[in-house]
């Protein structure tokens, strides 16, 4: 019994997501209401309100659900720069494919609510740096942490710019690349 209500718990919850991350890309995440979720997702408003109390609890399931992609490309065997950049390639297209909605919460968002909810620092960056520090990849004396913070940092950075413009204004998977080759090169052991 307990499985079939996780089971239908979770499909409700995707139901709303969805909805909601629709509306954010066409109306924006300020002019989407609860109630306008519950209409998308043809619900009540409690409905929703039992699965996420707060609009800002769906940045942090979208989130989550980037992260969780991220874990489908891992291989904890690969040298840790070829971890790195496969983890980069794969943000970088779901970026791509996510742009329009990307782009609209980034601008609807504060500055606080973007760190928070979209770019914490993921534990497999830090599991690659770690591991790449105990094989000799990277040079050992630097907190994992840290140098995760500033992958990190060179990824959210590196996103804001490429979702400024309507356009895209250069090679997302590209300029991801080369930032994180300019980072790695300097922590080489």
């Amino acid at each position: 019994m307990t499985g079939r209500r996780e089971a239908n718990r979770a499909r409700m919850r995707a139901r709303l997501l969805t909805a909601a991350l629709k509306l954010f890309e066409e109306a924006g995440y300020e002019a989407t209401t609860i109630d306008h979720i519950a209409a998308e997702a043809d619900v009540a408003r409690q409905t929703v309100l039992n699965h996420y109390p707060h609009k800002r609890d769906f940045l942090v399931e979208w989130g989550q659900d980037r992260r969780d992609q991220l874990l489908t490309v891992d291989d904890s065997d690969e040298p840790a720069r070829t971890r790195l950049h496969r983890y980069f390639t794969a943000l970088a297209a779901i970026n791509e494919r996510e742009r329009t909605l990307t782009r609209m919460l980034h601008v609807s968002l504060r500055h606080d609510e973007v760190v928070a909810h979209q770019h914490p620092v993921p534990d497999a960056t830090i599991d690659a740096i770690r591991q790449g520090q105990d094989r000799g990849e990277l040079r050992a004396e630097l907190p994992p942490r840290t140098v995760a913070e500033v992958v990190t940092a060179i990824y959210g950075d590196t996103l804001r710019r490429w979702l400024t413009d309507d356009a895209p204004p250069f090679d997302l998977a590209a300029a991801l690349a080369e930032r994180l080759d300019l980072l790695l090169d300097g922590l080489t052991a």
